[in-house]
């Protein structure tokens, strides 16, 4: 069985770099590794500047995601800038055996190449819209949809089968199967 779990991306965070150069001077900024095109790394912030919990994904050639808590909130305005864009997206959790399956039933993605396994990040269509996809474990991926689209990504995905269950603490969880 495949779980669903739906939730809002609060915590989500875009950096976003003028030049290609500045990659480095944000991460020395910011204290954290930024991941190369197609990855995502936990972070490991300065001493001095506490404990990110979270993510970083990089989502296009001068843009990441910082996906959680504690990451530092401004870089110099002459690097770039970082805008809170959590309101805008709702992160769906899928879990088990089946949602590389449901992914390439639902858009453009390769999903079951080897290469794309935990630590991976795409950003491509699904279900006629652009979504982000983080593979989090070899079962378990973040399906990052914009907002006003969730309900439409979630209908289509009930039309290739899946089953939901009743909402559970505050959450919309919807258990799944492949018919």
């Amino acid at each position: 069985m495949t779980e669903m779990v739906v939730t809002p991306a609060a915590g989500l965070v875009a950096l976003d770099l003028w030049h290609d150069t500045d990659h480095a001077t944000a991460a020395a900024e910011l204290g954290i590794a930024l991941p190369g095109p197609g990855q995502a790394l936990a972070p490991t912030l300065a001493p001095t500047q506490g404990m990110a919990q979270g993510m970083v994904l990089r989502v296009a050639p001068r843009r990441w995601w910082l996906d959680g808590a504690g990451f530092p909130a401004t870089v110099p305005a002459t690097t770039g800038v970082v805008t809170a864009v959590g309101g805008a997206w709702n992160r769906v959790r899928l879990s088990g055996a089946g949602w590389r399956d449901l992914l390439m039933q639902s858009g453009l993605i390769d999903a079951e190449n080897p290469a794309f396994g935990p630590g991976s990040v795409a950003v491509t269509p699904l279900c006629h819209v652009r979504c982000a996809v983080h593979v989090r474990a070899t079962a378990q991926c973040d399906v990052f949809v914009p907002r006003s689209y969730t309900e439409h990504c979630l209908s289509l995905w009930r039309g290739l089968g899946w089953h939901e269950v009743a909402p559970e603490s505050g959450e919309l969880r919807e258990a799944a199967h492949l018919s």
